[in-house]
């Protein structure tokens, strides 16, 4: 076989595996599901805070669902299907959505290591900066009604949306350091 004809063949099957990748990888669907981890742990926190101020357990996914349904999802007490089904699926998604760009950004552009405790504190830094960029910057303008959410209440939730999606990120992540070398010609 021609030096020419190994080359084109070595050529072709690189285009095929660069076609053949995903465009999400490990790397994001797993910070999508820490993400989801992240937001059900986060929902929780912000149930038993809610029960320790007195206030209505589903306020938080009723107040979220007026994005979508208007003001009329906040009028009933209590559990209301609709608004907090609604609520509850926005709030999961942006979760996931969360955990993608974490992902993204440890492992992609920063490359951090997943050992020693990096992902977790990557994670509550993390947790912190979505709340200051939603509390003061996006909420306001996007739903000003969450903002009836009590600020430490919410502050807290995202800190332990961001360490939990830190841990479970790292147990998704099979080795403690990434790696992104390109595999030669030679290898393939």
């Amino acid at each position: 076989m021609s030096t020419q004809s190994r080359v084109s063949r070595s050529a072709a099957s690189q285009v095929v595996r660069a076609s053949a990748t995903p465009l999400l990888t490990k790397i994001e669907v797993g910070g999508a599901i820490a993400g989801l981890v992240g937001g059900v742990m986060m929902a929780v926190v912000g149930a038993i805070l809610a029960i320790a101020m007195g206030a209505d357990l589903w306020k938080a996914a009723k107040l979220i669902s007026t994005f979508v349904l208007g003001l009329s999802a906040t009028a009933g007490e209590g559990f209301v299907a609709v608004p907090v089904i609604v609520g509850s699926l926005i709030h999961l998604s942006l979760s996931a959505l969360f955990g993608a760009l974490y992902g993204a950004l440890s492992c992609r552009i920063w490359k951090m290591p997943l050992d020693y405790g990096a992902p977790v504190v990557f994670g509550f830094v993390y947790g912190l900066a979505i709340w200051l960029i939603a509390y003061f910057i996006v909420l306001p303008i996007v739903n000003p009604l969450l903002l009836e959410i009590y600020a430490p209440s919410f502050l807290i939730q995202n800190m332990v949306y961001g360490m939990i999606l830190g841990m479970v990120y790292a147990a998704f992540r099979s080795a403690p350091y990434i790696h992104f070398e390109k595999r030669s010609s030679a290898q393939a």
